[in-house]
């Protein structure tokens, strides 16, 4: 198999979920259920957000990002988000392993944009 005749990454996404961040309606849920989410939750999924922004990390990493955001914010989801406190544990699941595995590309600046964004969204002084 050459390179040519390799999938790209975009291939594994499936097709209900491949589609461009609806960044204004992410940002909307990301607020909606902040509370419910907790800091730590919500300090992650923006660090994402800004490392999917960030033009740095190869493509492939950015793709992975994309697909915990896009899964974040998508209403098909293998434990429905209004299942009270058990809703988000897939979500949570997903957004943590995904953190976990970018961590190599999380600058100081991501970083620091991420937790000031939370503590703006949750009320908190930086």
């Amino acid at each position: 198999m050459t390179d040519n005749e390799r999938p790209s990454p975009e291939e594994f996404i499936p097709k209900f979920r491949r589609k461009k961040l609806d960044e204004p309606g992410f940002l909307r849920k990301l607020a909606r259920f902040a509370g419910r989410l907790g800091a730590p939750v919500v300090r992650q999924l923006y660090a994402l957000y800004y490392l999917w922004k960030s033009p740095h990390p190869p493509k492939r990493a950015k793709m992975i990002v994309l697909g915990a955001l896009v899964y974040f914010f998508s209403p098909i989801d293998s434990i429905p988000d209004l299942l009270g406190p058990l809703g988000f544990s897939d979500d949570i699941a997903v957004i943590t392993l995904v953190y976990s595995q970018m961590k190599a590309y999380l600058t100081d600046d991501i970083r620091e944009q991420a937790r000031s964004a939370t503590n703006r969204l949750l009320g908190r002084d930086s």
